[in-house]
């Protein structure tokens, strides 16, 4: 009887096989090959002869391969290029197992593939077969930028989605899950089932490439500094589409939370539960009780409880690497700014007033203290998102509007005034005044304390005469 193994290598060589011809045959007919072909041949009879001298699944055949699909993605044969990279996953799995992550970048390159030939469905089924492969290597470093890319990917969609556009992935992952008669059905859900669902798997692959770094105890990292941003940005989106105004955005309590139809064993929950209870160097090892309380279902539940475990991750991370005085105290500073969104009023006035008086003690220059509590331009809340007062350097700029305000003790805009515009429309600056109103802002201190109101003047940008 023949073996599994034999069985593969056959199969193998009847595929590298096959190829060779699948090539060749168009080149035969060609008048004169072009330098790209030439290549092309030149590759597929060293494959053909490793294969004859050493076995169809001989590492030797990868290098050669490899020079392959590139000619090949180069020419935009995008079957050919499909077909190659098959064979080197065959060859890889192989030679090193069935779930060795060298084959990561082939399926990247796949998934990229089919995506250009508009094949969205073996797509979608291809990056959820590389997250469960990465997933088995839960201290790879390499497989931090896989779970990021994905969670990118997530986002991308999620912003086509609320921008009106019905992308395939929409029903490809039953975002739209609801239930009828106690079935299952991937398009009777609503809007917010849909936004909560993906919001929760990007939120679950960025925090588990958190987790990656955090194994790795990379805590001076800037890619876990920008990932651990990326989670925050999510959670904020939670809390301005969703929020009830305590925090209780309902985010984790979407259809699918015990997880994915292709991995039931593990819910969307798994990994902010994870970090939500981790024990980070600088604070300390959390107690049973601490634990407990910040993983229990209301507060996974919560966007507010989910930021600030965020942002004092942050401030650890820059205690635990030896971070710069500026660097750690701007970290208290937004968790004082995330206390005020939430209205928190005496936890954000007691942070702010503790983090001027750090810098003062630490003689910090007064310049450098300005640029974090008066600066030119306001702190619109919270300050890891685009300020939308900061023009846009990649606008051409039609007109400007000139706005004065006060900004509240409590980061509020009040007592709003056009100066002047010009080129800009009515619309435009009912747009700007209606923005300031319903903004929160990082409140500025007058002769060293938070107790005050402030008065600012903004220059606002305009382009092609739109507004805000």
């Amino acid at each position: 009887m023949v073996s599994p193994r034999v069985r593969e290598a056959l199969r193998v060589a009847a595929a590298l096989l096959a190829l060779a011809v699948a090539v060749r045959a168009p080149n035969l007919v060609a008048a004169e090959a072009s330098p790209n072909e030439e290549l092309q041949q030149q590759l597929l009879d060293t494959i053909e002869a490793m294969v004859a001298r050493d076995g169809a699944y001989s590492p030797a055949v990868l290098e050669p391969l490899r020079a392959l699909i590139v000619l090949y993605q180069e020419s935009e044969d995008h079957a050919f290029a499909a077909v190659a990279i098959e064979r080197a996953r065959q060859v890889l799995r192989i030679n090193e197992g069935l779930h060795t992550l060298e084959q990561v970048p082939l399926i990247q390159q796949l998934i990229r593939i089919e995506h250009v030939r508009g094949n969205h469905s073996a797509a979608w089924d291809l990056e959820q077969a590389l997250l469960a492969l990465v997933r088995r290597y839960p201290e790879d470093l390499r497989t931090a930028p896989v779970l990021r890319a994905a969670a990118d990917r997530q986002m991308e969609i999620l912003a086509a989605f609320l921008g009106g556009e019905r992308p395939p992935e929409l029903y490809l992952g039953c975002y739209l899950q609801g239930s009828r008669s106690g079935a299952e059905n991937c398009d009777s859900g609503s809007r917010r089932t849909a936004v909560r669902a993906m919001l929760a798997d990007a939120q679950r692959n960025y925090s588990e490439a958190i987790a990656v770094m955090l194994r790795n105890e990379l805590y001076g990292s800037d890619e876990l500094r920008g990932l651990e941003l990326e989670l925050l940005r999510g959670i904020d989106l939670a809390r301005t589409l969703y929020d009830d105004g305590r925090g209780d955005d309902g985010l984790w309590l979407a259809p699918g939370i015990a997880g994915p139809a292709w991995e039931p064993w593990r819910g969307r929950t798994a990994a902010v539960v994870e970090l939500a209870a981790w024990d980070l160097p600088y604070l300390g090892n959390a107690s049973r009780d601490q634990q407990q309380l910040e993983t229990r279902p209301d507060r996974i539940a919560n966007s507010y409880h989910r930021g600030r475990q965020s942002l004092r991750r942050l401030y650890a991370y820059g205690a635990a690497s030896s971070g710069s005085l500026l660097s750690q105290v701007e970290a208290v500073v937004q968790m004082a700014d995330w206390e005020l969104l939430y209205s928190h009023h005496g936890n954000a006035v007691d942070g702010y007033e503790l983090a001027r008086a750090v810098l003062e003690k630490a003689g910090v220059a007064e310049g450098r203290i300005d640029e974090l509590f008066l600066p030119q331009l306001p702190v619109v809340l919270p300050a890891f998102q685009p300020n939308p007062l900061a023009r846009d350097e990649s606008k051409k700029v039609a007109g400007h509007i000139d706005v004065a305000f006060e900004i509240t003790k409590y980061g509020r805009g009040r007592g709003i005034e056009i100066l002047d515009s010009v080129d800009a429309t009515r619309e435009a600056q009912d747009a700007l005044v209606a923005l300031i109103a319903n903004s929160r802002f990082r409140p500025r201190p007058t002769s060293g304390r938070f107790t005050g109101d402030s008065h600012v003047v903004v220059r606002y940008h305009v382009y092609d005469g739109t507004g805000p």
